[in-house]
Formats: structure tokens, sequence, C-alpha cells
């Protein structure tokens, strides 16, 4: 069956999307550098995330605010599982490389196709499957992979687990037919209160003067939050969870592009490899399915061979 049109946007905003939030390690940098912390970085990016897209959806009549009390509930959950994320996420820098943390986070997409068979019984098709695997070996290309501690390990691991079951719950919520702006203004919004309530509890909450520190969050806030977060959930709705996950590979692969041309860091042939399988994979899982099944059959021919 040929891939209608509703899919192929989702495909190219969750693309977008997934270029969006590759920006982030960039904005986090220089905030970090102008004093700001983990959580004062995930907190600004929510709460003024969810700013923009009040002050965006009072612009426009035709979008409410309103939800029902199932969906706020649905909401809620997916708040704690996606608030969670980052702060799992940037704990684990402490005890690990970075760029191994960000290969243990990415295996999200096969933790997502893990969930949809256990809680929701959606079974992957072949071509998701193959893109998975060749997901996994560029994600773990475009690392530094330095050794780590057990913690280190399973913070970050945990932070894969998180996202993949916010992804995998966004799938099959009611709120598709709610406004995506809606939608994310009430997680980002809650997203933030939960992390001010940790950051409070953990003594975390440290506010920097600097002005660029918080120049830069608004600018997270607006790309790499209100944004990515609205065209992911449009793209989400329209392709499905598992290709959704897939498809946001091209964060890694836009941050190591990014940190070679704005930080000048040196781009080996490991990094190569790992862009031209995660390339691949996305072009795999957009291109038709009777063109991969050609190209499937052209392989096994040559294996043949």
């Amino acid at each position: 069956m040929k891939k209608n049109e509703k899919s192929y946007k989702g495909e190219i905003f969750v693309i977008i999307s997934s270029v969006l939030f590759g920006l982030m390690p960039l904005l986090v940098k220089v905030i970090a550098t102008h004093g700001g912390n983990a959580c004062m970085t995930a907190l600004g990016r929510f709460f003024i995330g969810s700013l923009i897209l009040f002050t965006a959806i009072s612009t426009r009549r035709n979008i409410s605010l309103q939800i029902t009390l199932r969906q706020f509930r649905e909401i809620a959950l997916l708040s704690v599982f996606y608030a969670l994320t980052p702060v799992l996420l940037f704990s684990s820098y402490t005890y690990m490389d970075s760029g191994l943390a960000t290969t243990l986070h990415f295996t999200f997409p096969v933790l997502v196709i893990v969930f949809s068979v256990l809680l929701f019984r959606v079974c992957p098709d072949c071509r998701q499957i193959f893109c998975t695997l060749l997901c996994t070996v560029g994600i773990s290309q475009l690392s530094g992979g330095e050794a780590a501690g057990v913690t280190g390990v399973l913070l970050a691991i945990a932070s894969g687990v998180t996202y993949a079951l916010y992804i995998v719950f966004l799938g099959k919520s009611s709120l598709q037919s709610v406004s995506a702006l809606a939608t994310v203004f009430w997680l980002t919004l809650l997203s933030s209160m939960e992390i001010a309530l940790f950051a409070a509890a953990t003594g975390n909450l440290i506010f920097p003067s600097d002005t660029t520190a918080w120049g830069v969050t608004a600018l997270l806030a607006l790309l790499s939050t209100a944004l990515a977060l609205v065209l992911f959930q449009m793209g989400l709705f329209r392709c499905g969870p598992i290709r959704a996950s897939l498809l946001s590979t091209f964060e890694p692969l836009t941050s190591v592009v990014v940190g070679s041309l704005v930080f000048y860091e040196t781009l080996t042939v490991q990094n190569l490899i790992g862009i031209f399988c995660v390339l691949g994979s996305g072009a795999l899982l957009v291109l038709p399915a009777s063109l991969f099944s050609s190209v499937k059959q052209f392989l096994f021919a040559a294996h043949g061979r």
C-alpha cells in the first residue's frame, strides 16, 4: 500500500523537530558558560516555552486551552515522563562522557518498539526493525564512547526509558483531537512545575545573573522546546510512534554537524559512518514500501552471487 500524504508530512515534521532538538547541546553549552546549571536550563526551557505558547494561542481565536479531565490526566502523566528525561540525562553527564550518555539515551527507539509490543501489542514491520538496527549502529558511531560507571549508565538508560514511555503513551492518547499548541502548552507548564519542585528539593534551583544565559534560554525555549515539541507531536500523530522515534535520531546527527561547524570539532571517519547510517535509516523509512522491497530483493540477489 502506498504511503499517503499525511504520513509524509508527519515524517517531515519529525525530521525538522529533530534538527531543532539537535541545536540543544550548542545552546545548553552557551548557557552553562554563563552560569546556568542543568536544572535551571530545563526549568527555563519549559517555563519560557509555555509562555511563548500561551502568547501564540492568545493571538488565535480558533484555539482553546480548554481540555477534558481525561486529557489533563494524560498530559499530566506525559509531563512526568518528559520532565524526568532531561533531569536523568543531564545527571548522567556527571558520571560519564556526554557522547556515551547520548548513545545510551538514544536506545529509546528500540524501547519504543519493546513497549509498543508489551503494552499495546503493536508489532513493528521488517523495515522498522532493520532501520532500528541501522540507527543503533549509527548512534554508537556518533558518540565519543568513553568508559562509564554503573550510576551513569543507569541514569542515561533511564532517560531513554522515560522518553520512550512519553512517545508510546502520547501515540495512544486521546490528545490527537486537541490542538498541538494547547497540548504542548500544558505539557511544558506542568513539566516546569515538576522540575521546579525537584530543583528546590535538591538545592539545585540556581538562577544566573548573566543576561546572556537568559537570552539563550529563551532561544532554547522557542526553537528546541515550543516549536520542536509542537512539530514532533504533529508528526507523531501522522506517522506513528515507532517511525517518529526512529526519525528522531536526526537529533544527534545535527548536534555532531553543528559541533563541527560552530566549535570546529573534528569529524572522524567513525562520525562519518554514523552520519551515513542515520541518514540511510531515515531514507529507508521515508521511501515507499514498494521501493524498499526492490532494494531488499536487490541486496538478497547480490548476496546470492
